[in-house]
């Protein structure tokens, strides 16, 4: 896990490792999730946070990376594709009380 921090106040978070997924091939790493309180949004911490992940899985050995982001996340989805992530085709849907989550999985090369 790496944090962003403002001032000195925690303004993100970014966490990755082993796939929760356990079927996909060994060399795929996971980024569990990213998260920048809106007032730092547009300051990079985001693009800081999600270097530290890229470099955090290819320092763990994998070759790719998977995350799973909600459909209808159209601004969450844009900052993925600018950093090189793409759709993979997988979706899942995550049920919770009263509400159903639909995500779509992302995924990325970590060495060339």
């Amino acid at each position: 896990m790496f944090v962003a921090v403002r001032d000195g106040i925690v303004v993100g978070f970014v966490s990755v490792g082993a796939p929760d997924d356990k079927a996909l091939a060994a060399d795929v790493g996971e980024l569990y999730a990213i998260y920048v309180q809106p007032n730092a949004w547009d300051i990079g911490a985001g693009r800081a946070l999600m270097s530290s992940a890229v470099h955090a899985l290819r320092e763990l050995g994998y070759a790719g990376a998977v995350l799973w982001v909600l459909g209808s996340n159209e601004r969450a989805r844009r900052f993925y594709e600018r950093a090189g992530w793409s759709t993979d085709g997988a979706t899942k849907v995550e049920e919770r009380p009263g509400v159903a989550l639909h995500e779509v999985r992302y995924a990325r090369r970590l060495i060339e």
